[in-house]
């Protein structure tokens, strides 16, 4: 009942602190983290649909990460458009190529934390909490065992999308290397694999570096009424390097400016509405 009671306290404080008409951080680091987005403007080219390439998808939710309580905040409530439903994000990819004569697409990331075998990651800190240990946060960086390949986008809309042509040789690495049989789907973390290191990963393949990290301090306590949860007494919790889905944007903007790369966004919202999908049967 305790744990019970604890939850809907943090409820109500939520709905309360954030259903404000004023959502966007106004801090300077978060103006700096994000300045990228004001003078973005990537040319319109027609792109040519190659037998073999690859689509980078993001969808960035422009979270605050100046410390945990902000990035609470903007997850509760977000910069971009307000919404409340406690998304952060998503990225994965759109692999087309040619096998055995016929057409492939493929389009899926790493997701995870269903709370199907052990808490999710919210759940399992409020858990601590209650238990009286000494370091609840500690469980951002347990392993989340429901990871799995998604198909499709998981219901998120691209923010931003890039494209690079691959060789037939290119295409069947990727393809090698998002084999389930290969890919360890199952283990989700939020320092270790998901769908940010998942897309960086698959980038690289085709010499293609993008940044996904970031580091968040952690507060030592939170105080929410009358009541003080404390998260860590151990400084190594005080902060945490996780993969986001808004560093990859930027990453991917970056590249798109140096040209190492063509901005896709209209190309994928267009092609995929034409385009029929067939996927290896050991997905």
């Amino acid at each position: 009942m305790r744990l019970y009671k604890i939850r809907i306290l943090v409820c109500i404080l939520c709905v309360l602190a954030f259903s404000g008409c004023y959502y966007k951080p106004h801090s300077e680091a978060y103006q700096r983290l994000y300045s990228h987005l004001d003078g973005h403007k990537p040319k319109k080219k027609n792109i040519i649909a190659s037998d073999f390439y690859l689509i980078l998808l993001v969808n960035a939710r422009h979270l605050d990460y100046s410390d945990g309580k902000r990035l609470l905040k903007t997850i509760r409530k977000h910069p971009s458009d307000g919404s409340k439903n406690g998304d952060v994000g998503h990225a994965w990819i759109l692999l087309k190529g040619v096998v055995n004569g016929k057409p492939w697409m493929i389009e899926g990331g790493h997701s995870g934390e269903l709370g199907q075998f052990q808490p999710r990651y919210f759940d399992g800190i409020m858990d601590r909490i209650e238990s009286g240990d000494a370091n609840p946060v500690g469980y951002l960086w347990e392993v989340q065992r429901d990871g799995f390949f998604q198909m499709g986008s998981g219901g998120h809309r691209p923010s931003y999308a890039i494209k690079v042509d691959l060789t037939e040789k290119q295409f069947l690495a990727i393809l090698s290397f998002i084999d389930p049989r290969h890919y360890d789907y199952p283990n989700y973390a939020l320092f270790g694999n998901q769908c940010a290191t998942f897309v960086a990963a698959v980038a690289k393949i085709v010499h293609l570096d993008l940044n996904c990290e970031v580091t968040i301090p952690i507060p030592q306590s939170l105080s929410m009424g009358q009541k003080t949860f404390y998260l860590w007494s151990d400084p190594s919790y005080s902060q945490l390097t996780l993969s986001s889905p808004d560093i990859l944007e930027q990453s991917m903007m970056q590249a798109v400016e140096e040209e190492r790369v063509e901005y896709a966004l209209p190309f994928y919202l267009k092609s995929k509405r034409a385009t029929c999908i067939l996927l290896p049967n050991y997905f």
